[in-house]
């Protein structure tokens, strides 16, 4: 019999159980026409459920529809099935919309230029249709309103009209469907017979209730259920339902149907547990609590969301142990459920719980968007190397991993941008730097490193051109679907799906297909959506990649009995039996409101006076948002869990008014979460607890894997490594990292000096830090040296320093840096204006600094013997007969002063950092560069010089510009002996007064470290005797020699020398993040900082010991 019941009754009080009991029974009197309209959302577990009731006959007499597959269902039962467009094509069509309208919009004018205005807009004009409000309609309440609001509203009715115009002429908008449903169902059969059944919605749209009122219309029973305590009065939670089902009364009484409403009950007894009081009175607001003896309500806090997903999976754990259910018993709910989506994943995995999450991802988070939007970043951002490295890293470039790597490091050694990585010439800049020495094998691989790039950025050029070319949307289209092929993308995604299938992964593998085809699709309604209308690439690069972001993807679970995670607004699970609630806090239950984009509250307010109205008005979005929770946190019928976090992602949180409302109801306090108990609750992170020796747990976690072998074993295992020492390496290794004459370089032993460990990874595994080729303190040295080095000695063979005056020794440094710049730099091919820039600036530094060496030179009677001096050919070794080193180095610079038939030699050491000597260092086994060179030419320089050799000394040599700083009212007398001190050199001279005078004449040095005292005779901590230089040269071999014993014994602690927090070993270390000193295993060496006198204290000191 015709006619509408509505059947009311709070959660779980039987309704859905009542109606499919019905359609049952008329299935099995083989009853035609029994159809359950059921929400999208719902529709997979209803159909389940109603054939676990109804058997196989259910396919012959009964259906579970949601509007949408009704209106598919009336579709093609009368021929006529629409062409709807996507979410992308909407898109389109606001666009086209848009266009059409330039000039008449008051408000929106400029809104087709940004694609997020557009997808509002969508957003809008669907509310609008879904609420069955017409652009006539919007055009009145215009003229009603008049002001701001009535501009608004005459746009939105443009807009409207207009995008309505262009759908016609295209694909259907989606949005419509339901309001074409309605027009189509008097002509259909579907809904002539039979019992029309309505269940789990909360309300319904304009478009819904005319579907339903054309169902009311087919002159056949129609039942609704709604979850409601009573249509007179009671709690606000249940105001829409409430609402809804007057609305549907009265739509019935006005056809003349006859109304039943049914109340559902709970049967008897039903009320004495837990969950049954918590359903009754959550949102009573009354002072009554339960004694919940059968711990049905347990209420945590946890420090953390990563922490209260542990607890979520360690609790699916402890139920399906301790409760006799399955992983589909059980279901975790989070409002806003994005936030927590891959921490639950990812610690569900870590604690073997099998998680299907019920959720779309969306498009633009996968692979391919992810390389069409670095495309467009290389483009827009014109070719950025950072931009370009992104994109190719993305995997669907043509190319490996490994294959990038090298380009990777060669891209960021040179910063390579612009037109660099697409110019048809051969790349030049060697990838060994600014070395001046390019290997075969350098050339090599620079030229395995250009046909890499030629291969990989050319399609992307091409497409540039092309799409420069393009003037139209379809052109656009057809060029970047060029750009597709060219790039042979279909191959790449088809080659990648197989060895995800391969691997057992067809989820993902099927997510490549299915973003082929969204993107092709997207592609093809470009083109014919859009057409001849005018744009450039800018236009079409963001309209592509909005309509991509218009779009999700879908999974199905890959096994049938897990545990399910989602939005609580999506859960709608039958005989679930367990509900874990995460994220309980203040900011995320109830969710806050969504910010209105194009209408305010107040505006829609206005608009619901008129009787156009749109979502509910200010105050009722809080009361769905009850009903919600109500609906989830009443599913379950033996345990409810709900956490929340002490700290989010913005700082401390609170418990929400559903988590204090529990333990008010309840009379519980929340729990905290425990790290060891969570942790115990699965193997591998009970293993991590175990590992970790530490607490109660660790030991209980312990004893529990040293009754089982496999566990044991792989303990054992953990803790071998974790005692493990940094060790020492065996003889063969040394042999094969060091070689086997163990040559040590100055440089080298100071480096080992500093730090075993740090040495072993630079000069035993040459490890190397990713560095850029910039013009830093090393190159800057280099190229320094080469200036200094070329003018000098041209300026020895052409009459002398002293015959040198201002302008031939600038024009000489001025040679010498163009020939620096032709053939180093090679004429700064490939370099960019900020490097030439820099270096312009640096030569200025170069001029200044020959010009102090200059005037250093020509103040005394010492002369350049020899620039660049290689030790090596010197021969000097040191031994004591089972350690031996060879010296090596460069000394940038060797002066000499020819008296009574001795030479007087000392090393020179440009620094252009402010690196000054410290005997103390020397002590301690560092800065011995200069010293132990100059000792190397007092034993082996007779050969070299043909004089006895006498050695007179080191200096460093500021080889840097020297900025003053100094008050505003300082003199320029002042300003250039403050800059005069700054540029006087630092080290060790002998104490001889005519060494000193052939150093720098007069009593008054400007550049050497000397002061003379009341006696007229050299003084100072810089000077030493001949005596002093041999003992220092002594401690200098031993210490060599004991550092070669350490190396050759194979130590690779890591001990840095440290002096002080901010002097010492680590501070500049390139390898700390390898390196990860432990303060509880490794050690400090420190190093106090000892005066000279102390110094040469010792050395005495050690000398008698020796000699005793």
């Amino acid at each position: 019999m015709a006619g509408l019941t509505i059947i009311t009754g709070r959660a779980g009080s039987g309704k859905t159980t009542r109606i499919m009991r019905q359609i049952a029974d008329a299935v099995a009197h083989s009853a035609p026409g029994q159809l359950l309209l059921i929400p999208e959302q719902y529709s997979h577990e209803a159909e389940k459920e109603l054939c676990r009731v109804c058997g196989d006959r259910l396919s012959l007499y009964g259906e579970v529809l949601s509007f949408t597959r009704l209106a598919a269902l009336v579709e093609e039962e009368l021929s006529c099935r629409r062409v709807l467009l996507d979410k992308g094509g909407r898109l389109l069509a606001m666009k086209v919309a848009l266009r059409a309208l330039e000039g008449r919009l008051k408000v929106y004018g400029t809104a087709q230029r940004r694609p997020e205005n557009l997808t509002a807009l969508i957003d809008l004009l669907s509310e609008l249709k879904s609420a069955e409000i017409s652009a006539a309609a919007l055009e009145a309440a215009a003229e009603k309103e008049g002001g701001a609001l009535g501009e608004k509203l005459r746009d939105f009715a443009l807009i409207l009209a207009a995008y309505d115009a262009v759908t016609a002429q295209g694909g259907a908008d989606p949005a419509d469907r339901l309001t074409l449903l309605a027009q189509d169902l008097p002509r259909s059969t579907v809904g002539t017979r039979g019992h029309i059944y309505v269940d789990g919605f909360t309300d319904f749209t304009a478009q819904e209730i005319s579907v339903i009122a054309a169902l009311m219309d087919k002159n056949v029973p129609v039942t609704v259920c709604l979850t409601c305590d009573s249509l007179s009065d009671g709690s606000e939670v249940f105001d829409a339902p409430r609402k809804t089902a007057l609305h549907l009364i009265a739509m019935a009484k006005e056809r003349g149907l006859p109304v039943q409403v049914e109340q559902m009950q709970p049967k008897p007894g039903q009320d004495a547990s837990a969950l049954s009081f918590l359903e009754q009175h959550l949102f009573t607001y009354t002072p009554e609590h339960c004694d919940d003896a059968s711990d049905a309500v347990r209420l945590f806090t946890a420090p953390d969301e990563m922490a209260e997903c542990a607890l979520a999976a360690a609790t699916c754990l402890e139920l399906v142990r301790t409760r006799a259910c399955r992983w589909r018993d059980i279901a975790v709910a989070v409002r806003g459920f994005s936030g927590y989506a891959r921490m639950l994943e990812s610690v569900f995995a870590y604690y073997g719980v099998p998680l299907y999450i019920g959720r779309r991802s969306a498009v633009t988070e996968k692979p391919l968007p992810l390389m069409l939007a670095g495309a467009f970043e290389v483009l827009s951002g014109g070719w950025d190397g950072k931009a370009v490295l992104a994109w190719l890293k993305t995997g669907l470039c043509g190319a490996e991993t490994t294959e990038l790597d090298g380009l990777e490091n060669y891209a960021l050694q040179w910063d390579l941008r612009g037109g660099i990585w697409t110019r048809p010439e051969p790349w030049t800049l060697s990838v060994a730097g600014f070395n001046e020495r390019e290997t075969e094998e350098d050339a090599q691989t620079l030229a395995a490193l250009d046909a890499l790039r030629r291969k990989l950025c050319m399609p992307l050029k091409n497409y540039e051109l092309a799409s420069d070319a393009a003037q139209t949307a379809r052109e656009q289209a057809q060029a970047f679907a060029a750009f597709l092929k060219e790039l042979d993308l279909a191959q790449t995604l088809s080659d990648r799906a197989k060895k995800l299938s391969g691997r057992g992964l067809g989820t993902l593998a099927a997510e490549y297909a299915q973003l082929w085809e969204l993107l092709i699709g997207a592609v093809e309604q470009f083109a014919s959506v859009l057409g001849d209308m005018p744009m450039e690439w800018e236009e079409f690069s963001q309209l592509l990649l909005a309509m991509l972001a218009q779009y999700d993807i879908g999974t199905i679970p890959a096994a049938q009995d897990t545990v399910s995670a989602g939005e609580m607004d999506r859960m709608r699970r039958r005989h679930l039996k367990h509900l874990i609630v995460l994220g309980a806090s203040d900011d995320r239950l109830p969710a806050p409101e969504k910010p209105e984009l194009l209408l305010t509250a107040e505006e829609r307010e206005a608009l619901a006076v008129q009787g156009l109205g749109l979502s509910s008005p200010r105050g009722d979005g809080l009361y769905r948002e009850l009903t919600l929770i109500y609906n989830c946190l009443t599913l379950p019928s033996e345990t409810l869990t709900m956490s929340y976090p002490l700290s989010g992602g913005e700082g401390e949180t609170r418990p929400s008014i559903v988590f204090t409302r529990l333990e008010r109801l309840t009379g519980k306090e929340a729990r905290s979460c425990s790290r060891e108990q969570v942790m115990l609750a699965a193997p591998a992170p009970a293993m991590e607890l175990a590992a970790e020796k530490s607490g109660a747990g660790s030991a209980a976690a312990r004893a529990y894997f040293a009754k089982n072998e496999a566990y044991s074993a792989r303990l054992r295992e953990l803790d071998d490594v974790a005692e493990v020492s940094r060790g020492s390496l065996s003889e063969g290794s040394v042999r094969a990292l060091y070689g086997e004459k163990g040559s040590l370089s100055a440089t080298r032993a100071e480096s080992y000096a500093q730090c075993g460990y740090a040495y072993f990874l630079k000069y035993g595994l040459a490890a190397k830090k990713r560095a850029r080729a910039e013009f830093d303190p090393p190159e800057m040295g280099k190229f320094m040296h080469f200036v200094l080095e070329h003018v000098t000695r041209e300026a020895m063979e052409t009459g002398g320093i002293a015959q040198l005056d201002d302008r031939r020794r600038d024009a000489l440094v001025r040679k010498y840096i163009e020939q620096y710049v032709r053939d180093v730099l090679h004429d700064f091919r490939d370099k960019s204006a900020r490097f030439v820039y820099l270096f312009r600036r640096l030569t200025d530094m170069v001029r200044q600094v020959a010009a102090d060496m200059f005037a250093e030179l020509a103040a005394g009677d010492f002369v350049p013997y020899d620039f660049e001096l290689n030790l090596s050919a010197l021969g000097n070794t040191l031994t004591d007969g089972e350690n031996s080193v060879t010296v090596t180095g460069v000394a940038d610079r060797v002066d000499g002063w020819l008296h009574d038939g001795k030479l007087y030699l000392r090393v020179v050491d440009y620094k252009t950092g402010k690196k000054s000597f410290s005997l103390s260092d020397v002590w301690y086994g560092m800065g011995l560069q200069m010293l132990l060179y100059l000792f190397t030419l007092e034993k082996t320089g007779a050969r070299r010089y043909g004089q006895e050799i006498v050695p007179a000394g080191v200096l460093y040599m500021p080889a840097r510009d020297v900025l003053v700083r100094a008050k505003s009212n300082i003199s320029d007398e002042e300003i250039i002996k403050e800059r005069a001190k700054q540029l006087r050199r630092s080290g060790l001279l002998l104490q001889d007064p005519a060494v000193i005078e052939a150093m720098e004449h007069g009593d008054c040095p400007q550049f050497i470290p000397v002061k003379f005292g009341k006696d007229g005779r050299p003084a100072g901590e810089s000077l030493a005797s001949l005596e002093q230089l041999g003992k220092l040269a002594g401690h200098i071999e031993k210490t060599l020699l004991a550092l070669a014993k350490e190396l050759r014994g194979g130590n690779i602690d890591a001990s840095p020398a440290f002096r002080s927090v901010q002097d010492n070993a680590c501070q500049w270390c390139d390898y700390r993040e390898i390196c990860r000193f432990d303060e509880t295993k490794d050690r400090r060496r420190w190093q106090t900082k000892r005066k000279a006198e102390e110094v040469w204290a010792s050395l005495s000191a050690a000398g008698e010991e020796e000699n005793a």
